[in-house]
């Protein structure tokens, strides 16, 4: 499924609306644009957006439905999410009785792990 994210220089938001992706190699015409930006990383996203302001009518399209490009929202944000929950256990296990704090039994909930990194990445992409 592709989302696609519409940047209209007469209105002050960003428009959202799914869509399936064509299942033939001819699209159908449905609506012009001026602009037609692939990918919403950081360069397209924001390529959209100055398209946008400039009066051109544009769209940007991004295959996984939110906006940030793989670093944020299946690479470096989410990896670094899940770092910081293990560097937690890590320190809970073996480095809190050097400063006094004794915990018996520590364990890991990779299931809340998950859900964690995943509100990370919500609350950055905003989906």
């Amino acid at each position: 499924m592709l989302s696609r994210t519409v940047y209209n220089a007469g209105r002050s938001r960003i428009l959202n609306s799914n869509f399936r992706s064509f299942s033939s190699t001819v699209a159908a015409k449905s609506e012009d644009y001026d602009v037609v930006v692939v990918g919403g990383g950081p360069g397209g996203y924001v390529a959209a957006i100055k398209a946008g302001q400039l009066g051109l009518k544009t769209a940007c399209v991004e295959m996984r439905g939110t906006l940030g490009g793989t670093c944020l929202n299946v690479g470096c944000i989410p990896s670094k999410a899940l770092l910081t929950s293990s560097h937690h256990y890590h320190d809970a296990k073996h480095h809190f009785a050097d400063h006094g704090i004794s915990i018996e039994g520590v364990s890991m909930d990779v299931e809340k792990m998950l859900d964690s990194k995943a509100k990370t990445v919500q609350g950055l992409t905003g989906y």
